[in-house]
């Protein structure tokens, strides 16, 4: 109900309770923000695509064009249903805080080598390391799978052919793969590291969060997208292309498909920044992944086309720079070099996004108590800088290992897919995607994912040691966390802004209290009418149920469980800050709530009892008797019952609030 603008004299438990971000990014911000993600992917998987299948290659881009459609469905499913956040930690939390420390850990290994990855794909994109050009003897690429690549010392062949006519003789030059060495001063992969560690340290002075530099980079991206694909498709033989052939068998068909599955992160990304999007959510989400989605979509086919179109261009030739090495072949040196010093600035962009995106991960699991609480630490510039260490050591630390594109790339789709597909499952049970067919096919989704990860592990072991590794470290920390916190308990952000309000001073004074079910509509009332009386406010709130009531995991109801009482005490206490108005809030349930107000006034020794007016009928009141009557008759003579009456809302703006819910949520037709 108010921003963190609203009061800078605000106490801090109650500054971080209260506090929410504006909603200030709109459908373009949004759509720049994914487009760094799924738009900056084809800077490397046109390459490592052409290096697993070869011409046809063609078909893996489009499968991989068409689960990104359909990602892309699911999510807008998502952002829906969770308009205040819906990331696969917040989602799964939902259900299960274990499952959403899982979920935010495979982010967490997807985030690291998004930066490992993008920071060595950009040096090879300034022309560092060594690049198999390959466009001699007008080498075939072949359409057939290769899903392990030989590498050996790089070898030189040279063979001399005297031509029949008498031409000077054609020389024919081939080079095998050479596995790239980390410590040489042209190193992609040493460079990488001074790059992540001069980025982490950039963070230290404090990131800001805006989607300004997003934008400017898929503008960059599409500009030189548009660069190739314009010179290149008036340039190609249309009755000559040939894509290959689906001959190979569908195991391997399938685990080639799943060798290119890269770059759907940014889906989680927009997902969590749901709470700061423009209302209606689901409108602003929608339209920015689906505008990324088809331009991703078609121009990666038309990429593709391209590459598989190049006559002579082997396999291993520019599986690290293909997309400059295509502007180079088509438009020629002056567009090649653009496209090379583009393309690096985006990727470098792109591990900057990944390590603030790992240090907000950690930070929040911190925040959660999920983590130690040393992680919030906070350096001068309002950085945390501990996380930011951690963010930056764990990509640099990863290239000390691996630092060719292909072992990265096998690391790298291993969390993202987990993560997604944990979402994607979670949504398709959830009561609010309402249709049965949404819930089958956000189900079938989510199965597709669960067997493209499950392929991963079983094909990859680098990967699954990976995420392995991440997962115990994560999760012993957690558990380290948890019992820590049984030893020296503490208290929830909501109690802690309770208890910096009540001073003894505060204590001392006059009490009076009000009831509420749930609404905050009689604060204003109450409040103006506690500060003319200089008493503090008891706030009672009874949950009034017939059954025990219990939520999931089978956790009674109460203060630190129940989210509605949660929010409405939030409300109370910034609106008592404002009024200078001390706030007691007493939370409880029971069959009877008449009788559970009168305790609450008699142990606070309350002046006056305040309540609201009801607008039940007739028929209500004449079966289950006045409420005033009941509560009057068991509080003592003296202790006197007020009704409240807040003004009520006029009719254009109860019409405006509902036509706002209903904008929240797509239609049922």
């Amino acid at each position: 109900m108010s921003d963190s603008h609203a009061d800078p004299h605000r106490p801090q438990a109650l500054s971080l309770l209260a506090s929410k971000r504006p909603r200030n990014l709109g459908w373009f911000g949004a759509a720049g923000l994914l487009f760094g993600d799924w738009g900056t992917s084809r800077l490397y998987v046109l390459g490592l695509a052409f290096l697993v299948a070869g011409r046809s290659s063609f078909f893996l881009i489009a499968a991989m064009s068409i689960l990104i459609l359909l990602v892309a469905w699911a999510y807008t499913q998502v952002c829906r249903i969770y308009p205040d956040g819906g990331g696969v930690y917040t989602a799964a939390r939902h259900r299960n805080a274990l499952l959403g420390v899982v979920g935010a850990l495979l982010l967490f290994s997807d985030y690291t080598i998004t930066a490992s990855l993008s920071a060595v794909e950009a040096f090879h994109y300034f022309g560092l390391g060594e690049h198999r050009a390959a466009l001699v003897a007008e080498e075939d690429a072949g359409d057939d799978v290769r899903l392990e690549s030989d590498k050996v010392e790089t070898v030189v062949v040279k063979i001399e052919e005297t031509q029949p006519s008498g031409e000077p003789a054609k020389v024919l030059e081939r080079k095998s793969f050479k596995t790239p060495t980390l410590w040489h001063w042209d190193s992609p992969g040493l460079w990488a590291i001074f790059a992540i560690f001069l980025i982490g340290a950039l963070n230290l002075l404090g990131p800001k969060h805006t989607a300004g530099p997003a934008i400017m980079a898929a503008v960059g991206m599409i500009a030189i997208t548009l660069l190739v694909t314009l010179f290149a498709l008036p340039q190609l033989k249309w009755s000559e292309i040939n894509v290959g052939t689906l001959h190979q068998p569908p195991l391997d068909m399938w685990q080639a498909f799943v060798a290119v599955v890269l770059a759907l992160s940014g889906v989680e990304a927009i997902a969590n920044l749901t709470g700061v999007m423009h209302k209606p959510v689901y409108k602003t989400a929608s339209k920015s992944i689906w505008l990324v989605a088809a331009e991703v979509a078609v121009f990666n086919l038309l990429l593709a086309l391209i590459m598989v179109s190049t006559s002579g261009l082997g396999r291993e030739g520019h599986k690290e720079d293909m997309l400059a090495f295509l502007a180079g072949h088509y438009v020629g040196p002056w567009g090649e070099w653009p496209v090379r010093i583009v393309g690096g600035v985006l990727l470098l962009s792109a591990t900057n996004t990944a390590i603030g995106a790992l240090m907000s991960t950690v930070y929040v699991m911190s925040r959660d108590s999920e983590l130690p609480q040393v992680l919030q630490k906070l350096n001068s510039f309002g950085s945390p800088w501990i996380g930011c260490v951690i963010a930056t050591i764990v990509p640099a630390a990863v290239l000390l290992f691996f630092h060719d594109l292909e072992k990265l790339a096998q690391l790298y789709a291993i969390g993202i897919v987990g993560a997604v597909s944990i979402n994607c499952l979670l949504t398709a049970f959830h009561p609010r995607l309402r249709k049965v067919r949404r819930k089958i096919f956000m189900l079938a989704i989510g199965l597709l994912l669960i067997g493209v990860w499950a392929t991963l592990a079983y094909t990859k072991i680098h990967a699954l040691i990976f995420v392995s590794i991440v997962m115990v470290v994560g999760l012993t920390a957690r558990q380290l966390t948890r019992f820590a916190a049984t030893k020296r308990p503490k208290p929830s952000l909501l109690r802690q802004a309770i208890v910096e309000q009540l001073t003894p001073e505060a204590l001392m004074k006059p009490k009076i209290l009000l009831s509420t079910a749930g609404s905050s509509r009689l604060a204003t009332p109450a409040l103006e009418l506690a500060k003319s009386l200089n008493a503090a406010l008891v706030v009672c709130y009874v949950r009034e149920v017939a059954l025990s009531y219990k939520v999931e995991s089978d956790v009674t109801l109460t203060l630190d469980t129940d989210p509605a009482a949660q929010a409405l005490f939030v409300d109370f206490l910034d609106l008592g800050h404002r009024f200078g108005v001390p706030i007691i809030p007493m939370y409880d349930t029971g069959p009877n709530s008449a009788e559970l107000i009168a305790e609450t006034a008699a142990i606070n020794g309350v002046d006056k009892v305040l309540i609201g007016s009801s607008r039940r009928s007739s028929l209500h009141h004449l079966i289950k008797g006045s409420f005033q009557r009941k509560l009057e008759s068991l509080l003592p003579p003296d202790m006197q019952v007020e009704v409240v009456h807040t003004t009520e809302p006029t009719q254009a703006q109860i019409d405006t609030e509902a036509a706002d819910k209903l904008k929240e949520t797509e239609p049922v037709k």
